[in-house]
């Protein structure tokens, strides 16, 4: 397609298909999210929740410097450590003790789920560490019984395997929520001030329509983010707030950049008469075919680098290049199609007042002034 059918494509005013991809990654973050909490009986199973947020326990067992440098040795013993953790002998005698506490729990919300592994220390004390979550407060009692109880059951089965094997700690910690709710609220106000700073200066440097637009692309982008983190089941914790700041501080660059061109042809448009009506959606699109390769190139740059790290980094490193790496998709996708057509709708509708107004009728057409060729 050469540029001059680029330039006289029709992209905002087909905004109704581009709200179908959102939507369908909408419903099946719904159809995910409520098929986890479903089978769980827990709705807070419906996102895979850190124990940054939620609580959990830290197992550590010591395995010694031969481990760490036999992958084998290394692999065999996750294998064990992953099957006592996930044991349903040992959830059972959970569900049996629930009973006897007159407390009601499955199997499956007795057992176990690992969110996170990692080595520690070195040589002869060089240690696995593993993080996994509590029995859910819906089950539990405000003592944590039930979780302290599993955590006991697990370090003996473990003790009684490791000690013959010629290791003598093996340790669990029963950790709170260590990002309490004073952490979600302030994450979420830094979230609020960035993006009333981000419309403020968006609203000095265009229009309020250009201002309104953006955040609301930045919502989509956020949104966006969770949906997939859910349908993918990546874990909620610190890491995942700081991608989030991440994208609504990196996803608004290509959107200035394609409003920076819509203004500048707006005045092209207005040259000679700065009160005319101008056809938004011609030269929003004109300036979208504009600023596309710019877009597509920095988008891409960023991408590479951080697809990297997920794929090279460790399990905390993937855990906020994944989410990074689903907010630079949305925020592609938003800065070309979804903020201009939003712009476009809102500029639309105030001009069209601006006429009724102005000419007292409120069904005549608009009379453009002449766009950017």
């Amino acid at each position: 397609m050469n540029k001059s059918k680029l330039m006289n494509a029709k992209i905002v005013e087909k905004h109704g298909i581009w709200a179908i991809a959102p939507v369908v990654v909408f419903v099946i973050a719904v159809i995910v999210f409520a098929s986890y909490a479903g089978i769980n009986h827990d709705i807070s199973k419906g996102l895979n929740i850190g124990i940054d947020f939620a609580g959990g326990s830290i197992l550590t067992v010591e395995l010694g410097s031969d481990v760490l440098n036999d992958k084998e040795k290394y692999d065999e013993n996750y294998d064990y450590i992953e099957s006592v953790l996930t044991s349903e002998e040992i959830a059972e005698k959970v569900v049996a003790y629930a009973k006897e506490l007159g407390i009601n729990i499955t199997k499956s919300a007795a057992t176990a789920s690992i969110s996170y592994v990692q080595t520690s220390g070195s040589d002869l004390e060089m240690s696995l560490l593993i993080k996994y979550d509590n029995i859910s407060s819906a089950f539990d009692t405000e003592k944590n019984d039930l979780s302290s109880y599993r955590n006991d059951l697990i370090r003996e089965e473990l003790s009684g395997h490791y000690i013959s094997y010629g290791s003598n700690i093996v340790a669990t910690q029963f950790i709170g929520a260590t990002a309490s709710s004073k952490l979600i609220q302030t994450a979420l106000l830094a979230i609020f001030i960035t993006l009333m700073l981000i419309l403020i200066y968006i609203r000095f440097r265009f229009e309020v329509w250009s201002g309104l637009a953006a955040i609301i692309a930045l919502m989509h982008d956020v949104s966006m983010m969770i949906c997939l983190v859910a349908i993918f089941r990546i874990q909620i914790n610190s890491a995942f707030i700081a991608a989030v700041i991440t994208i609504v501080s990196y996803s608004i660059n290509n959107t200035i950049v394609v409003f920076d061109r819509v203004r500048e042809n707006v005045k092209i448009a207005k040259a000679g008469n700065k009160t005319a009506i101008v056809d938004n959606n011609k030269i929003v699109n004109e300036s979208i075919v504009e600023t596309m390769a710019r877009c597509i190139n920095s988008t891409i740059t960023t991408m590479v680098a951080i697809t990297l790290f997920a794929i090279i980094g460790t399990a905390s490193v993937r855990e906020f290049a994944l989410p990074v790496i689903f907010g630079l998709i949305a925020g592609f996708y938003s800065s070309l199609v979804v903020a201009p057509s939003i712009y476009c709708l809102m500029k639309n509708a105030s001009d069209k007042r601006k006429i009724a107004k102005r000419d007292g009728a409120k069904n005549e057409k608009p009379k453009y002034a002449g766009a950017k060729n």
